[in-house]
């Protein structure tokens, strides 16, 4: 059995990729503001779906490349 190391900061960014691709499906709101919110400043619908499974797809990628 071969000793794999896991890189701890892949690992946090990988869970919080996650985080905020469910927040985004789950929430079906996705909000890009520099400085302050404000209105009509997101996605929402169907953008938002798109959005959070590619976010959940690079949070996946990143667990798998930290056991390498």
């Amino acid at each position: 059995m071969s000793n794999k190391r896991i890189d701890g900061g892949l690992v946090i960014v990988g869970l919080v990729l996650i985080g905020v691709g469910l927040y985004a499906l789950l929430g079906q709101q996705v909000h890009f503001s520099p400085v302050a919110p404000r209105e009509d400043g997101g996605f929402g619908g169907w953008i938002a779906t798109v959005i959070g499974v590619i976010m959940i797809l690079g949070g996946l990628y990143f667990l798998k490349e930290s056991r390498k």
